[in-house]
Parts: C-alpha cells; structure tokens; sequence
C-alpha cells in the first residue's frame, strides 16, 4: 500500500512496465492487447497525479518535433543543461511517461498516437537532451520515431531522427563519457538505482 503521493506513483509506474512486457501470446485470445491498455491506464494515471509539465502551458509546436528538422536532425552540437531542481525533474518524469504511453501505442499499432507522445517527449527534453539524467531516454525517443517513420516508408525523415540520435550519442560520449540515466531509473529511490556497470550493458 502506497504511504505517499510519490509512493503512488513509483507502485504505478513499475506495474505498467511489468505489464508493458507481458508476451502478447500470454493475453486472452480475443484480447492479445489487454495487458497494454492496463499498463497504458497505469501510465495515464501516473500522468495525472504527476500533474501538468512547465511546458505544456507555452507549448509552440518545433519543425524538429514533427519532422526531425532542424538542429537534432543536422547534428549541431547539444548545450549541456543538467536537469535540476523540481521544474526540471518534473519535465523529465513527464517525458518519461510520455515516452512510454508512445511505444505502448506503438505496440498496440496505434502509430499516429504514438508518434504524438513520443514527439512529446522530446519537447519536454529538449533543453536538457545532453545531461546525464535525459541523454538516454532523448535518444531511445529518437530511436522509436526513426523506425515508426521507416514503418510508414518515409526514408528521409527517419534517417533524420536516426541520424540526430547517433550524433547526441558520439557527443555524449565524447564530452562526458559516463554512463547515462536510464529511463526506468527517474521513479527508483536513490538506494535502488543502477550501479554504473549496469547502465554501460544498458548503453551498448
């Protein structure tokens, strides 16, 4: 039984991405995507008591969000802004959760849906894509999108997204080097986070 707010959310968070793995062969016949839409429900929930992110009250729509234009897609060099304090951390728990109801609608073939949610999440990273904390999950994001554009056969705008996420990656690596944040992490206790062996089998 949750004790907080935050206990909540952590219990939450972790049982939709239990359910996000359950083999689809595992679900009801008629249903083969039951446990997807428990986790999504799991993850919508997440979102609300999270509550609304900075960004969403001055969202203006980027060409790089829709179509991997732009500075991500051209490769130019990322700004290093760590993710810190709670207007920060509370846009990157949000993508978090953006970026997994996006592959969930991916999985349940819902592609229009989950491109939304995926771009959404890179808007509310977008400022902190080099950090430690964001690196990961801004590429892995990039990453879903590239083979959702190549899916539809648009070559060029998935080799953009493709292509954006191995540039912040070699830049990454060359100017900090360590092992990145990964995603599942930002709704662990400080205690139970990944030791740094861990995320390099993560990163390779």
């Amino acid at each position: 039984m949750a004790d907080s707010p935050w206990d909540e959310i952590r219990e939450k968070f972790q049982t939709a991405l239990a359910l996000s793995r359950v083999e689809l062969h595992k679900n009801p016949e008629k249903e083969p995507y039951k446990s997807k839409y428990s986790a999504r429900a799991l993850l919508e929930e997440v979102k609300a008591l999270l509550g609304p992110a900075p960004e969403d009250e001055d969202e203006r729509p980027q060409a790089d969000d829709s179509l991997g234009a732009g500075e991500h897609a051209l490769g130019l060099p990322a700004e290093l802004v760590e993710a810190e304090g709670p207007v920060a951390q509370g846009a990157v728990r949000r993508a978090v959760i953006e970026f997994h109801l996006g592959v969930n609608h991916i999985d349940t073939e819902e592609l229009s849906a989950g491109e939304e949610h995926l771009v959404k999440c890179l808007r509310l990273l977008r400022k902190y894509r080099l950090s430690h904390d964001c690196v990961s999950l801004y590429i892995q994001a990039q990453n879903n999108l590239g083979i959702l554009w190549s899916e539809r056969e648009e070559i060029e705008t998935a080799q953009a997204y493709l292509e954006s996420s191995e540039a912040l990656y070699n830049q990454y690596m060359k100017e900090i080097g360590s092992p990145p944040l990964d995603p599942t992490e930002h709704f662990l206790p400080e205690e139970e986070k990944l030791p740094e062996q861990e995320r390099s089998k993560r990163t390779t």
